[in-house]
């Protein structure tokens, strides 16, 4: 079971941020938003390594399960290509997956206008029966809850954990810590 969800977005080849919030976090999975502009293979060893320090210094029943999983996000920046693996290793420009009985739809929002507003992205989410949207671009954390139009449409939380390196907007590094008791959830916005 996944217990803590390490979510970023817009590193901008600062990767050196993300690796300081895998230390400190030692998450049991992560989601890049976008914008690594670096290589997500370096992102996955750190990934790993911090998991390997968990586990040596924990019970058998609190190890974390290796590979840590990862979701790299391709935002409108990213022009990285990885050489040498499927195409399904690669940064997508969205995914859809499932976590803990939530369903997750992941983007970086810049093809969903969310410099607008996130109605383009809570539709897709709907769409795609998620209950959870996450997206990056704006560089300024967001977080609220979007109802259903009828009785049978679930709602939808949006969250943007804002730049873990360039912030904008008068908001500091930032990234959000989900962390899981089954299948409720609490979120943090944490700062670097």
């Amino acid at each position: 079971m996944i217990k803590k969800i390490l979510i970023v977005s817009d590193s901008h080849g600062k990767s050196k941020n993300v690796k300081q919030a895998i230390d400190r976090e030692k998450p049991d999975m992560l989601i890049h938003l976008g914008d690594i502009e670096d290589d997500p293979e370096l992102v996955r060893e750190w990934l790993d390594d911090a998991a390997k320090r968990w586990n040596a210094s924990h019970e058998e029943t609190e190890r974390k399960s290796l590979p840590i999983p990862a979701v790299f996000i391709q935002g409108n920046c990213d022009r990285y290509r990885m050489e040498n693996t499927s195409s399904d290793d690669g940064l997508k420009s969205a995914a859809v997956f499932e976590v803990n009985d939530h369903r997750f739809f992941c983007t970086h929002g810049h093809k969903q206008g969310v410099g607008f507003g996130v109605e383009n992205l809570m539709y897709s989410a709907m769409e795609n029966d998620c209950d959870i949207a996450l997206f990056g671009h704006t560089h300024v954390p967001f977080d609220d809850y979007f109802e259903g139009y009828d009785s049978a449409a679930c709602g939808v939380r949006i969250l943007n954990p804002g730049s873990i390196s360039l912030p904008r907007a008068g908001t500091r590094k930032s990234y959000i810590i989900m962390e899981f008791n089954g299948d409720e959830y609490e979120v943090m916005l944490k700062y670097l």
